[in-house]
């Protein structure tokens, strides 16, 4: 057993909980508990390292073994060392180190979303669950997007990481990256409301950073507005509310059982 905080595998998991240049190197991130160690068995992901608790239930260790057989090396450590590797208040009793998926779209791009300086982890990580849930094919994340592997939006995207193709890319690579799809930019109030848009045609969804809204290079794409009408005294909906409204009326008019 692990009881040491200073024990290299330990350490390895600290670095990527709180250092984005550490997941860059390692290509790797973390996930905590059960629902996000299911989802990297279900997606066959490649696993490294698994840390866990002796009161780890009977599932839990399951899927412990599970994560060995995708080359997992596997430690129990001690609460406090669960402790100082989780994000988390309440420690999950199971953290693992996988390797970041090199996921790709389908040859025919049909739906796509854009997402354009989001800064708030716990934003980008629901935008991204919502866009699998609603048949995104590709999310492009540009601008001062924040790390789609912070352990925050890990947490929060509730395993889409494993299943969403996502690229990041320069503001200039932008276009190529929707290249052949109708471009649609969501702004509050201003151009057409969101359930007059056809949405059936390949297009690709702009959602712009929640404080500022989208960058310059942004706006200069030959894109249409798009926004969700709300009552007149609101303020303009949070980014990933927003995102989840449009998103779910695009499956809607495309037939989404």
């Amino acid at each position: 057993m692990i009881t040491s905080t200073q024990n290299p595998h330990v350490k390895a998991v600290r670095a990527l909980q709180t250092r984005k240049r550490a997941r860059e190197q390692e290509q790797a991130f973390v996930i905590e508990g059960l629902h996000l160690a299911r989802e990297a068995v279900v997606a066959e992901a490649q696993a490294r390292l698994v840390l866990y608790t002796e009161d780890l239930d009977a599932r839990g260790r399951g899927l412990v073994n599970s994560l060995a057989k995708l080359g997992a090396e596997t430690e129990t450590v001690s609460p406090s060392v669960m402790a100082a590797c989780s994000g988390t208040e309440t420690p999950p009793g199971l953290v693992a180190i996988v390797q970041a998926p090199l996921l790709h779209p389908p040859p025919r791009l049909d739906l796509a979303l854009v997402l354009d300086g989001v800064s708030d982890p716990g934003n980008l990580g629901t935008m991204l669950r919502t866009a699998l849930a609603a048949g995104v094919q590709l999310v492009v994340l540009t601008g001062d997007t924040v790390d789609p592997f912070n352990p925050k939006v890990v947490r929060a995207a509730a395993g889409a990481h494993f299943h969403l193709p996502m690229h990041s890319v320069t503001p200039a690579d932008l276009p190529a990256s929707v290249e052949g799809l109708d471009l649609w930019l969501a702004e509050a109030r201003s151009g057409v409301p969101h359930a007059q848009v056809d949405w059936r045609s390949p297009c690709a969804l702009i959602i712009g950073s929640e404080a500022h809204g989208p960058s310059e290079a942004v706006r200069a794409l030959p894109a249409r507005r798009v926004h969700v009408p709300t009552a007149q005294q609101s303020e303009s909906l949070n980014a990933a509310v927003a995102t989840g409204v449009l998103l779910f009326e695009i499956a809607r008019q495309r037939g989404m059982p």
